[in-house]
């Protein structure tokens, strides 16, 4: 179709602290481009790389379009926030639209405090954005008519509009536009490219988590809380993916793979089975609850996700206290979480990651203990983020409200950041900031968490049947690499779960913060030194060994994302 002004230009901020690749579009920015694009207006995707300076920030100025978008995360609302007041200096008719499911609680306090932006979309935005294009191209914009979106009116105030149905229909849509993949890192043997690239087979949750706020706008907007594409619509976009772009990894975003129960499971059999028939070579990671593929036939279907290339399976246990579940609104209780994570384990084929929460708003000196020994009989006792993870409240999820009738939140003065809350057991809460921002408080830890992914990346992907030729090649080696790494795991995670539970003996007897920092200084100082370099010499050794095969790496070798760990980190409790 001939393409039309007015032009949108997608400004995509990342700081340091993004979970994103450089060079990938965020989902949702990819899949407005893509639709706007074949309603027949230019789109520019541009990559703002803010903490490169301010070059970067007057670059992304220099992209001339009338309508400017950004998605907000919960990182970058300052640099988003430069970057449109420079656009607007310059351009003072150009509209500014903000978008993105991290700040729409704030939207209101955004508008009413930053001239600089003129609305913001909620919800989808494919429809929304398109039609305020056509208002645009049409000679102006009268935000009163547009479903889905907050805008000022003219005494300032923010106007919430009526949020707009769902997109019924996912595979109408077209696939998310990915304009910078060239920019990212290839392997040298086969040009593959070395991260993983999101894909969204489904839209919505049917799970009602009362962290999560998915299901929040889901249900705003009218319309099936869950929504997924066929098998071959998603296969089709994996193979564009695979033999066009050279992608090897790839990370299914959607919420839980497996939904809606049975239809769902059939849906994921069938895009194994796809991927199976036509031989895409490629290295996938799901997310799955613990409740939903405990049956006898599960195991089948389990080991089909492997033979499609499903090497990374994270799944959502957050507790090992039944108590702390049923606040969380989980579905599966603790002996359900055990039981899954066993299976998985024992099958030996995956890389299994738990969404755990270790201290939450309702942790008490038991919950602690509790989920120390879930973790360390679940074998995860050994992962600093699993032991240190602490609940961000978001304002849209329902534990938000709840804290808020009982008088536990802490409003930031700052209307973009989250709030913070108030832990039940004043221990607990000790307990928690004694473990808060360990990763930039004690660099070690970060080093070695990222070294544990990095092997736990490589055991699951030798596996993968793509790698068979080098699994056949090294096979002694690899079982020796395994058996090494178990033992030096093990010997991680006796300790980690030894100094967690000794922390809490500590907090009991009431010692004091110095010999509580002293107890952490000598952990994550000489004691983790050791386990790191351990770590890094077994995993620099094997894959040495497997680059001396000239097999290429990228299906193999995990690339972090951009660092997240900085000193500004958003603070929860």
């Amino acid at each position: 179709m001939l393409q039309v002004r007015p032009a949108l230009a997608l400004i995509n901020v990342m700081v340091d602290g993004d979970f994103q690749f450089e060079g990938e579009t965020p989902l949702g920015v990819g899949a407005i481009a893509a639709f706007l694009r074949e309603n027949g207006f230019r789109v520019d995707v541009h990559q703002c790389y803010a903490n490169r300076g301010d070059d970067e920030l007057d670059r992304a100025v220099e992209v001339e379009a009338e309508v400017y978008g950004f998605q907000l995360n919960m990182r970058n609302f300052l640099k988003v926030r430069e970057v449109a007041r420079k656009i607007k200096a310059a351009r003072p008719d150009a509209l500014i639209v903000l978008g993105g499911p991290f700040l729409s609680f704030a939207a209101g306090p955004i508008l009413e405090n930053e001239t600089a932006f003129d609305c913001m979309v909620v919800g989808e935005g494919e429809l929304t954005m398109l039609e305020i294009m056509k208002k645009v191209a049409d000679g102006g914009v009268d935000f009163v008519g547009v479903e889905g979106i907050v805008w000022r009116d003219g005494d300032g105030d923010a106007v919430r509009n009526p949020m707009r149905r769902l997109i019924p229909d996912l595979d109408s849509l077209p696939f998310p536009a990915r304009d910078h993949l060239d920019d990212m890192g290839r392997d040298p043997v086969d040009g593959g490219i070395g991260e993983s690239i999101r894909i969204a087979t489904s839209r919505g949750c049917i799970a009602n988590c009362s962290f999560c706020s998915v299901n929040f706008y889901t249900r705003l907007q009218k319309g099936k809380v869950w929504r997924g594409r066929s098998a071959s619509h998603v296969v089709d976009e994996l193979e564009e993916l695979v033999r066009t772009q050279g992608v090897k990894l790839v990370n299914f975003s959607d919420s839980s793979f497996e939904d809606p129960g049975w239809k769902g499971k059939e849906r994921a059999r069938e895009i194994c089975e796809d991927i199976i028939a036509r031989d895409l070579k490629l290295s996938a990671k799901v997310f799955m609850r613990c409740d939903t593929m405990l049956g006898d036939e599960d195991e089948d279907l389990l080991r089909l996700w492997k033979r499609a290339g499903i090497d990374i399976i994270v799944v959502g246990a957050e507790s090992g206290s039944d108590y702390e579940l049923d606040f969380y609104n989980k579905r599966a209780n603790v002996e359900q979480n055990i039981a899954m994570i066993k299976r998985l384990k024992d099958m030996e084929l995956f890389y299994v990651y738990a969404g755990f929460i270790m201290f939450g708003p309702n942790s008490t000196m038991e919950t602690l203990r509790d989920n120390a020994e879930f973790l360390h009989a679940a074998g995860l006792s050994d992962n600093p983020a699993e032991m240190s993870n602490t609940l961000m409240v978001i304002r849209d999820a329902k534990v938000y409200s709840v804290l808020k009738d009982e008088g536990r939140i802490i409003e930031s003065d700052q209307f973009w950041e989250p709030p913070t809350y108030t832990i039940l057991d004043p221990k607990a809460e000790r307990a928690a900031k004694h473990w808060d921002g360990i990763f930039y408080r004690y660099p070690l830890t970060n080093r070695l968490n990222k070294v544990q992914t990095n092997i736990e990346n490589l055991i699951c992907r030798m596996t993968n049947p793509m790698n068979a030729d080098v699994l056949e090649e090294l096979g002694p080696e690899f079982d020796a690499f395994k058996q090494a790494y178990a033992e030096r795991r093990r010997q991680l995670a006796d300790a980690q779960h030894g100094y967690f539970v000794r922390v809490l003996d500590m907090i009991d007897a009431e010692v004091s913060d110095e010999h509580l920092k002293a107890s952490a200084d000598e952990f994550f100082g000489l004691a983790y030194e050791l386990h790191v370099s351990r770590y890094e010499a077994l995993y620099d050794a094997f894959v040495g060994r497997v680059a001396a095969t000239g097999t290429p790496l990228t299906g193999l070798v995990f690339q972090h994302f951009r660092p997240n760990v900085v000193e500004d980190r958003i603070k929860r409790i």
